[in-house]
Order: structure tokens, then sequence, then C-alpha cells
């Protein structure tokens, strides 16, 4: 056996009928059991807000996480939003003649 952590195959503990009978009971119990396949509120809270997360982190790491100079495979995405983003946010030619006209510029 290479692995020390690993358990031998071929050791097997026999377990009487009576025992056997009183685990597989047991699992039914536990397992089978109608208020087992509910979904609690909590767990539905909890599931959202890790879908919400995993969301944000992939969009923060292919948007903005410094990655070095190197190319990757985020880097035409990331072009494109920076490119979309500086357009909404800086004036155009045609409203930088509005605004002299207003004398607002």
């Amino acid at each position: 056996m290479d692995n020390p952590n690993q358990f031998p195959r071929d050791d097997y503990t026999p377990v009487s009928e009576e025992r056997r009978r009183f685990l597989e009971e047991k699992f039914k119990r536990r397992n089978l059991a109608p208020e087992t396949l509910i979904i609690r509120p909590g767990f539905r809270r909890l599931h959202i807000a890790t879908i919400v997360l995993a969301f944000g982190l992939g969009g923060y790491f292919a948007l903005y996480a410094d990655f070095g100079d190197k190319e990757t495979c985020f880097t035409p995405l990331r072009k494109y939003y920076h490119r979309k983003v500086n357009n909404f946010w800086s004036l155009s030619e045609e409203e930088k003649q509005q605004l002299k006209e207003q004398g607002r510029l």
C-alpha cells in the first residue's frame, strides 16, 4: 500500500444483522423524510448571496484586477468596457460646441 492514509480495500468489518437494520432505519429517518427536502429561507438567501458574490468577483477580476502588463483573455473585454465608460463620461464635440454657445464651457 503506497498511501498510508488510505484504508486497504480488503479490510471489512462485519456488521451484525441487527446493527445493519438499525443503520438502514436511521438513514431512512434522516435522509428520506419529507422535511429534509424543504429548502429553508436561510439557505435560499445564502444561495442568492453566493451567486451575487460570484458574479461580482468575476466582474471585478475580468474588468479591474491587475494581472501585470501582459495580455490576458480579458484584455479585449477590458478595452471595450473602458472605451464605453469613457464615452459615457466624456462630452462629444457637438455637446462641447453647445456648451460653448451657452457660455458654460
